[in-house]
């Protein structure tokens, strides 16, 4: 599993990066296309001894690659110890990670492609952000300060939902949620991702994206804009990966009927905590997540392959 933007942090990943060759060497790879292509580095700019992992960490510039690189590195050692995935999915720009290690495209190819679409969302969006809220979906139908002011932007489980909006609408909506008492999280996102405020962006994001050359997914590729298992994806579908919302759980629930291990590949374990609350109920499943801001990363590694790579 894959996540998306708001998932990111500095230093994400380091302790792996200077233990761990095969990540180390993919994530610096990654980094000489990115420096290709801006004279910048993320490596650089993420893992600089001057910040701290609660330093804003929102420039989409970096933030936007830096996530890509991560997961896909990260997927590219777990694959290397062992650990082969029988599918992928992802959430919003993890859907691009799922794609690379799906072998949807070259993971260069669209990282070039990502770095182009940052400054297109730059040019042609309005600026914004997202929230995630702990509460039933239904509570944006029913509530007229959420849906008049924010557009839903992902549904992940039966209590936990994000909206995206301009800045004066997420103002608006927050100021409700702390009179009323309930949980939410800006996230770190300066695009209203999943909503009409990207829509004049989408031309131009198309047309890049169609300079790429897409392949069927070598292993099963599960939707959150669908849903559903694709075959077939093209650059118009990578488009909707970043304007429609996000149907995660029901991702989830098209993946498994029965016994699984799941492995959340994202920078901060969150859809991890999104797919143990979607099979609360379910006892014949194994979910594990490696990189987290609060733990030992490598022993969280250690402990994935120890428990997952015998069966595999």
């Amino acid at each position: 599993m894959f996540s998306g933007q708001g998932s990111q942090y500095f230093h994400m990943g380091r302790e792996l990066y200077e233990q761990e060759s095969v990540f180390h060497e993919n994530m610096r790879q990654l980094d000489v296309v990115f420096q290709k292509a801006t004279g910048k580095s993320i490596i650089g700019y993420m893992y600089d001894e001057h910040r701290l992992k609660s330093d804003d960490f929102s420039d989409l510039f970096y933030t936007h690659p830096a996530i890509f690189m991560i997961e896909v590195a990260l997927a590219q050692m777990v694959i290397e110890k062992g650990i082969h995935p029988d599918a992928v999915m992802g959430a919003s720009l993890g859907e691009y990670a799922a794609g690379a290690v799906a072998g949807v495209f070259r993971p260069e190819d669209a990282l070039e492609g990502l770095i182009d679409q940052v400054q297109l969302l730059e040019k042609f969006s309005q600026p914004g952000g997202m929230m995630a809220i702990l509460a039933s979906p239904s509570l944006y139908d029913e509530v007229p300060i959420l849906h008049h002011h924010a557009q839903l932007a992902a549904v992940n489980n039966e209590s936990h939902f994000v909206i995206a909006a301009h800045q004066e609408g997420l103002n608006t909506v927050e100021r409700y949620l702390c009179l009323k008492e309930i949980t939410y999280l800006r996230l770190p996102v300066t695009v209203p991702f999943h909503s009409t405020h990207i829509e004049m962006a989408g031309e131009a994001i198309q047309t890049r994206l169609a300079q790429i050359s897409y392949q069927s997914p070598r292993i099963p590729f599960y939707s959150s804009v669908t849903g559903k298992k694709q075959d077939h994806l093209t650059a118009a579908y990578f488009w909707d990966v970043l304007r429609k919302p996000i149907q995660f759980g029901k991702a989830l629930t098209e993946a498994v009927e029965h016994g699984a291990v799941f492995i959340d590949l994202g920078p901060s374990g969150t859809l991890a905590n999104v797919a143990k609350a979607h099979y609360r109920q379910r006892t014949d499943l194994s979910i594990f997540h490696i990189l987290s801001p609060f733990t030992d990363n490598a022993k969280a590694l250690e402990g994935v392959y120890n428990q997952v790579a015998p069966s595999r």
